[in-house]
């Protein structure tokens, strides 16, 4: 099974409150260990690199890159199409810009769950939200 990221797990998953970052890499571990695969996009990328870069944290930089290199992870691309869906679901679920990207991202990267922190996006139909437990 694919799990697309959304960015709030990664973010937790390294750099994240001791509590959410043990929630998030438990979860993560176990459904690696399971065998699912994982996704995220451009997006995340960038979304996770603003603050090492605003602070200069070169060491919380490599953390990430370290994550990005996961060969259990791929990056979905934003395309056209990505960016046709998420203006679809920006119009009918009022979610964020950056939301709406990411689940069209996960749709469109062919993501059978989408693995997040935010229980509003369960009101989309077409992808399973798995809320971190």
């Amino acid at each position: 099974m694919l799990y697309y990221l959304d960015t709030n797990i990664v973010i937790y998953a390294v750099e994240g409150l001791p509590a959410f970052r043990q929630r998030a890499r438990n979860r993560l571990a176990s459904l690696e260990l399971a065998g699912h695969r994982f996704a995220l996009s451009e997006l995340t990328w960038t979304e996770c690199l603003v603050y090492p870069l605003r602070s200069n944290d070169g060491p919380l930089l490599l953390d990430y890159e370290r994550l990005f290199q996961t060969p259990s992870l791929r990056t979905v691309p934003i395309s056209a199409a990505v960016y046709r869906m998420a203006a679809m679901i920006r119009a009918s679920f009022h979610y964020s810009l950056a939301d709406s990207l990411h689940v069209a991202a996960a749709v469109v990267g062919g993501a059978d769950r989408f693995l997040s922190n935010d229980a509003r996006l369960s009101a989309f139909p077409d992808l399973a939200v798995e809320v971190l437990p």
